[in-house]
């Protein structure tokens, strides 16, 4: 359970995006290795993970844009805290901010509209409470102090939407598997990315 968190902002966020890397608002950012990230997953207690996001509220609060906007603005300043060895400039952050939120409601909207995949809420809130109800990360206790929020609050609330498109994609990935006669899942990820693209133009 140690990697949940980077399972949720990392793969959620990049994996399943809709944009290929070379198109993306940022194509050359440099990530740290599997080596850095593993050391920093193992040994970084709560306080230092609170230290490395310190500053994203404070950063967060300079970019006049809306709510919705905002909550991404603070999760790619986060990103950029913890997994990327370049600093951003303003404008890479709000491009690259703009861009993933931009990506996940063609992603979910494709996802409904092609498939016919919905999520209640009764049904999000339960299976929010079935992967997180048994542990805490460190780095998931110092993301809501720096919110503000409680780990609860962080869950069901700031973080809900993230959920959501995991529950999608747990629904929507024996669908594609049938259309594309393959479980691999890379080559999924590819083709349904594919699909929401061809549908924004």
């Amino acid at each position: 359970m140690k990697s949940f968190i980077l399972l949720t902002v990392i793969v959620m966020l990049l994996l399943l995006s809709g944009c290929a890397p070379e198109e993306s608002a940022v194509a050359d950012i440099e990530m740290k290795s599997k080596e850095e990230l593993s050391v920093m997953t193992d040994s970084y207690t709560r306080e230092d993970y609170r230290h490395a996001l310190s500053h994203v509220m404070d950063s967060a609060e300079t970019f006049e844009v809306n709510p919705i906007l905002k909550k991404w603005i603070i999760r790619t300043l986060a990103e950029e805290a913890l997994y990327y060895h370049d600093d951003l400039t303003e404008a890479e952050i709000l491009a690259l901010s703009k861009e993933r939120l931009s990506e996940d409601q063609a992603w979910k909207k494709a996802a409904e509209i092609k498939y016919g995949i919905v999520i209640s809420d009764d049904e999000l809130n339960d299976y929010i409470d079935n992967i997180t109800k048994s542990y805490e990360s460190p780095l998931q206790l110092a993301y809501a102090d720096i919110l503000g929020l409680t780990v609860e609050q962080l869950n069901h609330e700031f973080d809900q939407d993230v959920y959501e498109k995991n529950l999608l994609w747990e629904k929507l990935k024996p669908e594609l598997e049938k259309a594309y006669e393959t479980n691999d899942h890379h080559e999924l990820v590819e083709k349904f990315n594919k699909e929401v693209k061809e549908a924004g133009e």
